[in-house]
Formats: structure tokens, sequence, C-alpha cells
């Protein structure tokens, strides 16, 4: 971060610099220019003061050691007079712009650019009260020769510029930085943000860093202490009725019944650790990409496919309805989500029950006719080893991270869940896809 503020601010100071010095250059030629023709007119108007017409050659050229140009142009265009050349070798001047406005207008104006020598002519004519037009002209540097002769010095001030705002800017970023690096150091410590000189903008920031991280510390510590007492349950059991069997104490049925019991117990640890993990690569960066075209019918019929065995064991019918539509994401990871929000309809519906599927537009509807969730604990449904009724939940064989793994996966998905249930009616959840 600091090094792109170092720069941003570097190259802010130069582009400012070149921009100011483009700029300055512009504009002291843009007066440079109109002050070389005020003064062109007023030396005009001067030499047309002490113009004799009776004998305008010897009058004129007193005036040819001055450093501006001077010629008298007859009516009809023929050069009488000229200070720096010939008069009688120039060519007729009457299509020249400058005498062209004189003659019609009084005075006229005009500059011409010089590409050999990098200069240009500045022209002004007066038309005299005999008809003759006076002219006088200059020579003077033109905007690109202004640079070319002042080069060397832009580029020193370029230059110094450029050092002034490197060192400008490392030592700003510096200054801008400072109270942002001590914002590690408070997190570590009790320290009050507000005693620090910090910007007081970040304080809020601080506060709410300390405490997503302290509430994170807390569900770390949840999490922890959860898996730890869902592990420790089943692996009590599987010591239990091993031990029983080392011991002899089992025999014939018994023995049969707590082996069952056994695999049972490991079935669930399996479960438990399989969902455990699940959880962790959805945490992780390291996902699948979104990019799948995804009917939500079919994945939703292959899902009842793949659950009716077990529905039918109690006598559960799941129906299934909607037009095909199609969705951008992780065709693996939405199948995951119907397949638990089918599997938790079941888990925990009645005996004989319904079990109702419904896809309409990007709108995902999962509904049973089951225990219902009492309306304290539906905000907290989601969260890891949460168990509305948990006596009835492990008895089920849930693991309670089932829903959890919905909310990631629809999280990952942009999607958004509501939750609809009564107590003893059962409970219709809605998923729905942007």
């Amino acid at each position: 971060m600091e090094k792109k503020i170092v720069l941003s601010l570097f190259y802010m100071g130069v582009v400012t610099a070149v921009v100011g010095i483009i700029v300055t250059t512009v504009s002291y030629f843009g007066f440079f220019k109109r002050e070389v023709e005020e003064n062109l007119a007023h030396e005009c108007h001067l030499l047309a003061q002490c113009y004799d017409s009776g004998d305008p050659i010897s009058d004129l050229d007193r005036f040819t050691g001055e450093d501006f140009r001077i010629t008298l142009i007859e009516k009809d265009g023929r050069v009488i007079f000229e200070s720096a050349a010939d008069a009688q070798d120039m060519a007729n001047h009457l299509d020249r712009p400058e005498i062209k406005s004189a003659d019609k207008n009084g005075t006229g104006t005009d500059t011409r650019f010089s590409d050999t020598i990098g200069t240009q002519d500045y022209y002004y004519a007066l038309r005299l009260d005999d008809g003759n037009i006076l002219r006088v002209s200059i020579q003077a540097d033109s905007i690109f020769a202004l640079f070319e002769r002042s080069l060397v010095i832009i580029i020193v001030i370029i230059i110094g510029i450029v050092i002034v705002s490197m060192i400008a800017s490392v030592k700003l970023t510096d200054k801008l930085v400072s109270p942002l690096k001590k914002i590690p150091e408070l997190l570590r410590t009790n320290k009050m943000a507000s005693d620090t000189d910090i910007y007081p903008e970040i304080v809020p920031l601080v506060e709410e860093i300390r405490s997503v991280r302290s509430s994170q510390s807390e569900m770390r510590q949840e999490f922890t202490a959860n898996v730890s007492h869902e592990l420790k349950t089943p692996l009590t059991s599987i010591s239990g009725y091993a031990q029983v069997i080392e011991n002899g104490m089992a025999q014939g049925e018994d023995c049969i019944r707590f082996a069952a019991k056994i695999r049972s117990e490991s079935a669930r640890m399996l479960t438990l650790i399989s969902d455990i993990i699940r959880l962790s690569e959805l945490d992780s960066e390291e996902v699948e990409s979104l990019n799948d075209d995804i009917d939500l019918t079919q994945t939703a019929r292959e899902c009842r496919e793949q659950l009716e065995p077990l529905a039918e064991r109690r006598g559960i019918r799941i129906t299934l309805s909607g037009e095909a539509e199609t969705i951008k994401g992780s065709r693996t990871e939405i199948h995951e989500l119907i397949y638990n929000l089918v599997d938790n309809a079941i888990k925990y519906n009645r005996d004989n029950g319904n079990i109702n599927i419904t896809v309409s537009g990007k709108t995902l509807a999962v509904e049973d006719t089951g225990i219902g969730i009492p309306k304290e604990s539906i905000p907290r449904i989601f969260e890891r080893f949460y168990r509305a009724d948990k006596s009835r939940s492990r008895a089920k064989g849930g693991t309670g991270l089932g829903l959890s793994i919905v909310r990631h996966i629809a999280e990952r998905h942009g999607a958004e869940i509501n939750v609809d249930s009564t107590v003893n009616v059962g409970t219709r959840i809605t998923v729905i896809f942007r």
C-alpha cells in the first residue's frame, strides 16, 4: 500500500509540475505576443506622425537603425521604401493580409511563422492620409523556439521537481501511513484507540475489528468444544460397548446388538467428520468455480431419487413440481444444498408425512410436515452444531452441521434463505437465487 501511495503522490507531483511548466510557458508566450503587437502598433503610429508625404523616404530613412523593419507601400501594392532590403527588388505587396486589411479598414495585422529559422514575423500596417500604407514588422521567437531555447532550464527544473516530488511523497506517505501502522499494536493490546494519535475516523474500524476478532475467538472456542463433545459421545459409547465385549460380559445376541451399536456410532462419527471437513473446504479460498449451468429442477429430481429409499422406510412421500430453470453456480454445491435440505426434511418429519419440493423461477422451496422449529430457534438453526431439540436431533442421526453447509453454499451463490416454521405443523425453507 505504501508503495502505491508513494508512486501516486510522486506521479501527481511530476504531472502537476510538467503541466504547470507548459501552461506557464504558453501563458508567457501569449503575454509576450500581445506586448509585441502593442509595441508595433505604437511604433507605427509614432512613425506616421513623423511621416511627410512630400519627402517620405527621407523621413523614414532616419529610423532604419531601429530594431523593427519599416516598409512603405503605394496604393497599387508597389514597395517604395524598405528599411531592410532594396525596395525595387521586392514583389508587389497588395496580396499580403495586413496590407489588404489596412487598405480596407485603416489598420491591419498578421503573424507569419518561419519554419526554417523557427521565428515568427509580426506585422502592423496603417493606411496614411495620402493613401499609402506604412508597415512595421519585427522578428521574434516562436513558442517552439522559446521551448527549444529554454529546454536546458526546463530539464533542470523537471529533474529538480522529480527529486523533490520523490522526497516529499515518501515523507508524506510515511506521515499518512504512520497512524495506520499502529492498528496491529492496538489490536494486540487492550489500549483504547481514542487514546492514541491515529485518525479519529479509524477508531470505529479498530473497535469493529476487535469485536469481530473477539466474536471469532468465541466461535472457535465454541466450535472446538462442540467438536470435542460430539466426538466424545460416540467414542465413549464405542469404548463402553467394546469393553463389555472384551470382558466377556456380552454373549450371543447381546454381542451382535453391541456390535451393531458400535457400527452405528462409528457411522455417526464418520458423518460428523465428513461434515466438518466439508465446512472447512467451504471456508477456505480454494473452492469450486461458479460457472456451471445448473437446472434446479433436474438437480432436485436427482436428490429426490437418491433419498427416496430413506424416506420410504418411514412412509414419507416426496413430490417435486416446477419447470426447468437454469442458474449459474457450482453443480456439486447446489446438489449438496438441495440434498441437505431434503435429508433434513426426512429426518425431522413425521412417519407417513409429506415433503414437497417446488421450483418456481430461480426460487427453490422444500416444505415438510414435520416437528417444526420454535420461533426463537429459527435465527440460530444455521449455526454450527446448533440443535433446536438436541436429544431428538442426535437420535435421528443429525450432526448439527447440515444447515451450516447449506448457508455457506447459499452465500457463495449470492442466494437468500427464508425459513417459515410452526411447531408440530411443519417447516418451509426457501432459497432464492439471483
